[in-house]
């Protein structure tokens, strides 16, 4: 009786020790299964996060498109105009510099694509060897309407301010006989030069290109003549802060000085520099075609 009862307590604490280790090991797998759901649950979160941000970048990306640059047009050949008097014009072009007369050879216009912009200034008589003179100057800003035949615009009369729509309209692809600028005459009869011809990066005074015809148009002038002084001004638009735009005018007025001293040996005793930030418009800043033509350094004869 004795052994019975002690076999069957013996059998109750196995039975309970095989219980609790039963209990334990499913209490540890059950932690187990609650860590890796967890794990489970926090990849997912950061997953769809991940998504969401990358959604709203390109939402936000769609919401403000990129506008593309105008193409770059080749405008060799001979073109009518609505410029003051409706003059043909010859253009000729080589990389992005633009440069030709009028078919009167009168008329001189000379300028450059850059940024996807073709910015020409149209000079009456700055050309003419019969009556020599430097009449009003107009400036053609060509930002994104244009066709291989026709280029469409905004004018600005220097003269008197006003804005006008401006066209293009291409007769021929040739332009005649071949003509090269004559930017020493045009300084000497008007006094300065508008040189949108040069270029810089933006806000920097870093000029864009290799090599700059009116340049070393105006070092052969000096040259020829030895007592002849030039001032470089810089000028740019009202965007930004003051002191900085008077700073990066006077900057680029003195590259300009150092490329015509370095590269063209010009005599640097004779150059002086000036720069004027956005003291001096010649337009109205309101557009970006107004600042475009604000933007500018301009070579004058000094006195």
């Amino acid at each position: 009786m004795l052994h019975a009862r002690q076999a069957e307590e013996r059998w109750v604490l196995r039975g309970k020790r095989q219980g609790s280790s039963v209990f334990a090991v499913t209490a540890e797998r059950k932690n187990d299964r609650e860590k890796e759901m967890t794990k489970w649950l926090t990849a997912c979160a950061c997953l769809l996060l991940l998504v969401a941000i990358a959604a709203g970048q390109a939402g936000s990306k769609m919401a403000k498109p990129v506008a593309k640059p105008a193409t770059r047009i080749n405008v060799t050949g001979t073109w009518s105009s609505n410029l003051p008097g409706g003059p043909d014009l010859r253009l000729f072009q080589e990389g992005d510099l633009v440069w030709g007369t009028d078919h009167l050879s009168q008329g001189g216009v000379r300028g450059l694509w850059t940024e996807g912009r073709l910015e020409l200034v149209y000079t009456d008589s700055v050309v003419d060897q019969n009556n020599p003179g430097c009449g009003p100057h107009t400036v053609l800003v060509v930002k994104s309407k244009g066709t291989a035949s026709r280029l469409e615009g905004t004018g600005f009369d220097l003269a008197s301010g006003k804005t006008q729509a401006k066209y293009l309209t291409r007769n021929t692809p040739d332009p005649g006989a071949d003509f090269a600028y004559p930017y020493d005459q045009e300084l000497k009869r008007c006094g300065q030069l508008f040189t949108w011809e040069l270029a810089f990066e933006s806000d920097s005074d870093k000029l864009m290109g290799s090599d700059w015809r009116v340049l070393a148009a105006v070092a052969d002038l000096m040259k020829k003549e030895p007592a002849l002084k030039i001032r470089i001004a810089g000028h740019t638009d009202s965007m930004g802060d003051a002191a900085h735009n008077q700073d990066l005018s006077l900057r680029r007025a003195e590259a300009v000085k150092k490329t015509l001293v370095d590269k063209y040996t010009a005599d640097v005793s004779r150059i002086t520099t000036k720069g004027w930030g956005a003291e001096q418009p010649l337009v109205d800043n309101a557009t970006e075609e107004g600042r475009a033509v604000n933007r500018r350094v301009e070579i004058l004869m000094a006195h």
